[in-house]
């Protein structure tokens, strides 16, 4: 159920560069990612990737944070996980 105005910014998105959607993307994923929606999306994507693809997301992950110990990593994704979900009920 989207609005007009969510259709007409998802033409419009639809419509600019690659450049143009890399550099909205930089811009304005932080920003979604900070909504309930935005994790629920998030959580729903990491869900469809398959076996190899979530291990190859993670290893990315552990290698742009390598000072960080590995459990430090698992008990940030099992807090962002859960704090996605508890927002999800509520």
């Amino acid at each position: 159920m989207e609005t007009p105005k969510v259709r007409s910014l998802v033409a419009d998105i639809e419509a600019l560069s690659e450049a143009e959607r890399q550099e909205l993307a930089h811009e304005v994923l932080p920003l979604l990612l900070t909504t309930r929606a935005g994790l629920e999306q998030l959580d729903e994507s990491l869900r469809e990737l398959s076996e190899d693809e979530l291990r190859a997301l993670v290893e990315r992950a552990r290698r742009r944070a390598s000072d960080v110990r590995e459990d430090e990593v698992a008990a940030i994704i099992a807090e962002a996980l859960r704090a996605a979900r508890a927002q999800g009920r509520s």
